[in-house]
């Protein structure tokens, strides 16, 4: 068996949008949340501030950990990474300066294409990985979000 990734995500949530990276290959057109995998001897909020530097050119503030989930390739129809792949997603609850504008930062994903604020009327109708992002804007996430996501779309 593979090793593991371990990747840090961020939520940015602003007056009850989500930041997304939007992302395109000849699979298809997606939005996820921003980050990455995190490299040797880096600590997870080290991880989601290079990543957020690099795809969206902002820095952010890191908070609190929110969700957990694992993402076993194989178990899913579409997948950007390698069909053996098994990452561990953790997302943080982070802030971007109020002056910031959805842009590409500097060293964009391969497949990223842009960067987008999406209410939750958007969210219904994009192709969001993974789904239970659509769920993060609603009032009532706290209550209603489990920490751990399992290996769910």
């Amino acid at each position: 068996m593979g090793a593991i990734r371990t990747a840090a995500r961020a939520l940015i949530v602003r007056d009850a949008r989500l930041l997304l990276t939007h992302c395109r290959s000849a699979k298809g057109e997606w939005y996820t949340a921003p980050g990455g995998g995190q490299v040797e001897g880096e600590r997870l909020p080290e991880t989601l501030t290079r990543e957020c530097r690099e795809e969206i050119g902002a820095e952010v503030q890191v908070g609190r950990l929110r969700y957990v989930r694992d993402y076993i390739v194989r178990h899913h129809d579409f997948s950007y990474l390698e069909e053996s792949a098994h990452q561990l997603e953790l997302f943080f609850e982070c802030r971007v300066p109020a002056s910031y504008r959805a842009q590409n930062g500097p060293s964009p994903d391969a497949h990223q294409v842009g960067v987008i604020w999406a209410d939750a009327q958007a969210l219904e109708s994009l192709r969001v990985f993974p789904t239970r992002l659509r769920d993060v804007v609603a009032p009532d996430a706290d209550s209603r979000l489990s920490v751990y996501w399992g290996d769910g779309t």
